[in-house]
C-alpha cells in the first residue's frame, strides 16, 4: 500500500502545479497600434503648431480647450518648429479619441512678422482615423497666406 499512498500524493501536487501554471497564465490582448503623427513645417516662419489631443473629445468643443493641448513633440522652451522642421512621434491609440490643429501661429525668425492661420482640423477616431494610421499636418504658405493641411500618408 505504500506506493499507492506515495503515487496518491505525488498525483494531486503534479496536478495542482499543472493547475496553478495554467491557472496563473494571463491572456492580454495585444494592444492597439500607436497613432503616427508627424507635424511637417515647411515654411520659412518658426511656428507654434497649436496641436492638440483627447482622450474622451468627441467634438471641436470638447477638443480644443486649453487642457488638450500637446507641446511634448518639442524639447524647446516655447514647444515651437523652426523653419523646415518636422516633429515625428507616437501614442497610443487609447489615448486619443481626436486630435485636430487650431488656429496656429507663426513668426518670422527675423523681425516682428507673423500672426495666425484661421485653418482648424478636427479628426475623430474611427472616422477620420484609425489605429496604426500615420497622420501628417503640414503647415505651408499659400498666396502669402499661413495655411495647414492634414495628410494620411502610407
Amino acid at each position: 500500500m505504500r506506493p499507492l499512498t506515495t503515487r496518491s500524493r505525488v498525483l494531486p501536487v503534479i496536478g495542482a502545479s499543472a493547475l496553478l501554471s495554467y491557472g496563473g497564465c494571463v491572456v492580454v490582448d495585444d494592444p492597439a497600434p500607436p497613432v503616427s503623427i508627424e507635424l511637417a513645417n515647411t515654411t520659412s516662419y518658426i511656428i507654434d503648431a497649436n496641436f492638440f489631443i483627447s482622450m474622451t473629445a468627441t467634438d471641436e468643443a470638447g477638443l480644443f480647450v486649453q487642457e488638450n493641448i500637446y507641446t511634448d513633440f518639442s524639447t524647446r522652451a516655447s514647444r515651437t518648429l523652426g523653419p523646415n522642421e518636422t516633429a515625428t512621434f507616437e501614442l497610443p491609440c487609447d489615448r486619443v479619441q481626436s486630435m485636430g490643429v487650431r488656429a496656429p501661429l507663426f513668426a518670422a525668425q527675423i523681425g516682428f512678422g507673423g500672426g495666425r492661420s484661421d485653418d482648424v482640423i478636427f479628426l475623430l477616431r474611427d472616422a477620420d482615423f484609425t489605429c496604426g494610421a500615420t497622420i501628417r499636418f503640414v503647415f505651408f504658405t499659400e498666396a502669402e497666406a499661413f495655411r495647414v493641411r492634414v495628410e494620411y500618408p502610407q
